[in-house]
């Protein structure tokens, strides 16, 4: 079996990092990052951790308790476009990357040593470094012969923020004292199933023979066996599974009964979609328009097409219609979004004759306002009539883009 060198790679506090990003005052402050609803806390700087606030805790539970701390609303078409940077710059490294999640990702380092000239552990500092140079945020760097090490690997590396190194010949006594439930892709039915036999920390799993796998839990078992010994056969294809659908969503700085301001929130939600679409290669038959009160009931109103489309041009007047159903005056809105369904490759989809006209409409323009954002920056031109930069003021997430 030829040995693999994996690395991952990922943002320490990354949300909270990205705002921090946008608004340098927030260093060195304890910050929370609040779900879509501002309903309960998803990211912390280290500052708030050392208050002791945790992870999933509800809003309502700590805001008279920690009064001296900065709650922010989340703003996931921030952290998207910060992560699509990250991710870029990883690929100036290998030709594999495996996007796990918007902070994370596996690269396939096999031989890029000697492409470099440099150490493992030096490439891992070189990683790190670029990104905070480039990009002006922490990651952890974690590297072993396998996924499932590196991603211990990297928690080793948040730990001390810093890059960590498991070679294989210290796996064991690296995996020494670490529950098995804390083992990457172990679950909670595994984790219970595995100690009933007496396994409870990760060395432990090393001592069973891959017969003992097979014959309890078949080839997930063994491989996860492989993986812990530094044999990698979860395999880094480099190749980024396309999402089935994707959604745009953002908690309103302030309540608000304003339609025309709720509107622009959802034309610029429209664009983040339709911009992801073509960057995936991707159209959608089927668009969702999500409004949620300050009492967060929600009301969502559903159209499917009769084309396949990228393009917000085309798209608006559905939302536009969608929004003119769902809202009520006099009702206070705490946020709102876009969801965007049937989702299918551009290069698969079957057009019929006025399928083409529908799907050139707006094509054109779509394409020049991607080259316009990504030259001059997010928001310089909008679809609508309020414009995105107010929008963009009233969250104060103005993108101060960096060039590579």
């Amino acid at each position: 079996m030829k040995q693999k060198t994996i690395a991952l790679v990922d943002g320490n506090n990354f949300f909270v990092s990205c705002e921090t990003l946008m608004n340098p005052d927030l260093k060195g402050k304890p910050v929370c990052v609040l779900s879509n609803n501002d309903g309960c806390v998803i990211a912390r700087s280290n500052e708030a951790k050392k208050l002791g606030i945790k992870m999933g805790v509800p809003l309502f539970m700590i805001k008279n308790i920690y009064k001296n701390v900065v709650y922010l609303s989340s703003d996931f078409s921030l952290y998207h476009e910060i992560s699509q940077r990250m991710m870029q710059i990883l690929q100036n490294y290998s030709d594999k990357v495996d996007v796990y999640s918007i902070d994370e990702a596996f690269l396939d380092l096999t031989g890029m040593d000697k492409v470099f000239n440099m150490t493992f552990d030096e490439l891992a500092r070189k990683i790190k470094n670029d990104i905070a140079i480039q990009l002006g945020i922490s990651v952890s760097v974690g590297i072993a012969n396998s996924k499932t090490l590196a991603k211990l690997a990297a928690h080793k590396a948040k730990k001390l923020n810093e890059t960590y190194i498991i070679e294989n010949h210290l796996a064991s006594y690296e995996l020494q004292n670490i529950p098995v439930e804390e083992i990457w892709g172990v679950g909670r039915n595994i984790a219970r199933s595995l100690r009933k036999y007496g396994i409870f920390y990760a060395d432990e799993i090393l001592l069973k023979d891959d017969n003992f796998y097979k014959k309890n839990y078949g080839k997930k078992g063994l491989e996860l066996k492989y993986e812990l010994a530094g044999n990698s056969v979860i395999p880094l294809t480099g190749i980024e599974e396309k999402p089935k659908s994707i959604q745009r969503t953002r908690a309103f700085p302030e309540f608000s009964t304003d339609k025309d301001y709720i509107m622009t929130e959802l034309e610029l939600h429209l664009h983040n979609v339709c911009k992801k679409l073509r960057e995936n290669n991707q159209q959608t038959s089927l668009i969702y328009v999500m409004l949620r009160t300050k009492d967060f009931r929600v009301f969502i109103k559903e159209e499917k097409l009769d084309f396949m489309t990228d393009s917000e041009m085309v798209l608006i007047k559905k939302v536009k219609n969608l929004f003119e159903e769902i809202f009520i005056d006099g009702i206070v809105y705490r946020s709102s979004g876009i969801f965007a369904g049937n989702l299918q490759e551009t290069k698969k989809i079957q057009l019929g004759l006025f399928d083409i006209q529908e799907q050139k409409k707006g094509t054109g323009i779509s394409v020049i306002l991607d080259k316009i954002e990504n030259k001059y920056g997010k928001g310089v031109i909008s679809i609508g009539t309020s414009g995105i930069r107010e929008i963009q003021n009233k969250h104060k997430r103005i993108m101060r883009y960096r060039p590579f």
